[in-house]
């Protein structure tokens, strides 16, 4: 296994490489994620903040502030979601990336489903 797992925004305007190993891998059913994503569910990978580093296009990242304590970033060109950090819930100093922009494999596959209980009904379900 590498290393480390790089990730691409839709345009490839923003390249991130995440170092192993990570801490979760999860699928979340939150209303604030899929609202931000426009999808049923958002698969997350989370490292500790200083794992992640731009390799490119640090300059088409801009974030805000979703809800207090926690900001979203996104490329300016494309519009990818390309990452999540909050102070809530014992997440203060992790960088949560989203899985479907590893154009490499990752350490781990999903294994916890978050907040399942604000799943529509129409959204899918992943049975762990």
């Amino acid at each position: 296994m590498p290393d480390s797992a790089t990730l691409r925004c839709h345009c490839g305007g923003v390249e991130m490489v995440a170092a192993f190993p990570s801490r979760f891998c999860s699928h979340c059913y939150c209303w604030s994620c899929r609202t931000a994503h426009a999808a049923g569910v958002v698969t997350w990978i989370g490292f500790k903040r200083e794992q992640v580093n731009v390799t490119r296009g640090h300059a088409l990242i801009r974030d805000y502030e979703s809800s207090k304590g926690t900001r979203r970033k996104f490329c300016t060109h494309c519009g990818t979601r390309l990452a999540f950090e909050s102070d809530h819930h014992g997440w203060a100093g992790e960088m949560h990336l989203p899985l479907a922009l590893f154009v490499t494999p990752v350490d781990r596959q999903p294994h916890v489903n978050s907040f399942a209980e604000e799943r529509p009904d129409w959204a899918p379900f992943h049975a762990l």
